[in-house]
């Protein structure tokens, strides 16, 4: 695996050790190159004020007369004291910038391939002794030993999001095994039907009682077979919807009040059939101009009124789903409740598990908080966990915002 990605703070703490690096050699410049294609890069520098690098600064490295070239061709630590007095090396790039002196060693990917070099130079001869040589071989184990800790980090990634995926895709059939089997048997009760409808249709006037009782079960296994279908179309509709949302979640400056009062116009119709009141409590904190991925917040709002909606509500009087937000220290708290049959769990978190479900067949059960979770943490850098989950359900996510900002 080729580790070339780096993260700012370790690119920072880099830059601070080869500064130490550069004032305990005495020498004004101590770098990590790094190799982009044609293109060799300063990745890291010593912050000292002789050093006349700058972070980000390319050229091509082929055939440019460049120290680091002859390292990353060779694959070898090259060492040259004084460039002025090597017919090799007296016309080299950076002999422009004073540096004589020179003394690099490749860094190489976990897959061998070269990643760049790190190296010290001189603006005066240096012979770099013995324990300068070894300071810079430890300085290029280390950051071998940092880009394999990436590499394996990367791959544990990939395996992790692997896992995920195939419990998703568990879940997905699981949530539409019952609605499919249910299809099926609609389908064949209307073969059936069918087949005894022209049956009676045959036998004139007398079989009038039997086309009626056919038309009867044509109807009631249509409207099944409609029903589950609806069901299907729609889980997987919002199953694709939260796949574009988790690569496409852009952030934009917007008010959360807006973003409730686009969820509660979208659900009215729903929510007022089957008799679910959806109350709205924004504090003032959160009714501001705030930097969010409304998109994704939209996401994970439906899944879990979806989930109160199929899973905790029977037998409840007035059920009620409740949306609570506020904003402190730039992280917005987002509490969605109802009234409904709640979870009682030894472990709560279990109810995020992808196709978990209860006996009961209570609120959280199912595909919709498994995407929740996912949101919460990948999409939206928060966390996501239930507060309260006896008499009623209610799901709390926190996630960073920026804000808030002054109105226009």
């Amino acid at each position: 695996m080729n580790t070339n990605t780096l993260s700012d703070e370790l690119v920072t703490q880099w830059n601070e050790l080869l500064t130490r690096v550069a004032e305990l050699l005495e020498v004004p410049v101590a770098l990590i190159m790094k190799l982009n294609g044609a293109h060799l890069s300063v990745f890291n520098k010593s912050l000292n004020s002789q050093n006349p690098y700058e972070i980000g600064e390319s050229e091509c490295w082929d055939q440019s007369g460049l120290y680091c070239e002859t390292v990353i061709k060779t694959q070898q630590a090259l060492f040259v004291p004084n460039a002025l007095k090597d017919p090799l090396w007296d016309h080299n790039p950076d002999i422009k910038l004073g540096m004589i002196a020179y003394l690099g060693l490749p860094i190489k990917n976990v897959d061998d391939s070269v990643f760049g070099t790190v190296c010290v130079l001189d603006d005066k001869e240096n012979t770099f002794d013995g324990k300068t040589r070894a300071m810079l071989s430890s300085l290029k184990h280390l950051f071998e030993l940092q880009l394999r800790m990436l590499a394996e980090q990367k791959e544990q990634d990939h395996k992790e999001a692997f896992k995920e995926q195939t419990l998703m895709t568990m879940g997905l059939a699981h949530e539409l095994n019952t609605p499919l089997g249910v299809s099926v048997t609609s389908a064949s009760m209307l073969v059936e039907s069918a087949s005894l409808l022209l049956r009676a249709l045959g036998d004139g006037p007398e079989g009038m009682e039997e086309v009626r009782k056919q038309a009867g079960c044509i109807g009631q296994a249509a409207a099944l077979l409609s029903r589950n279908l609806y069901q299907m179309d729609d889980k997987i509709d919002r199953l694709k919807q939260s796949i574009v949302q988790c690569h496409n979640g852009v952030s934009t400056v917007c008010r959360i009040s807006d973003v409730f009062n686009s969820l509660a116009e979208v659900w009215a119709p729903s929510l007022a059939q089957k008799k679910i009141a959806l109350k709205i409590d924004t504090d003032p904190s959160a009714d501001v101009l705030l930097h969010l991925k409304p998109a994704s917040l939209i996401e994970a709002l439906n899944h879990l009124i979806t989930n109160a909606i199929e899973h905790a509500f029977e037998g409840v009087e007035q059920p009620t789903i409740r949306i609570a937000a506020k904003v402190k220290n730039q992280e917005l708290k987002l509490r969605v409740s109802d009234n409904g049959a709640g979870v009682n769990l030894i472990h709560p978190e279990d109810i995020f598990a992808p196709f978990y479900s209860t006996k009961k067949q209570v609120a959280g059960s199912g595909l919709g908080l498994a995407h929740v979770k996912r949101i919460a943490l990948n999409d939206l850098a928060g966390t996501v966990y239930v507060s309260r989950y006896e008499n009623g359900l209610s799901i709390v996510m926190r996630f960073p915002v920026s804000g808030p900002i002054a109105q226009p």
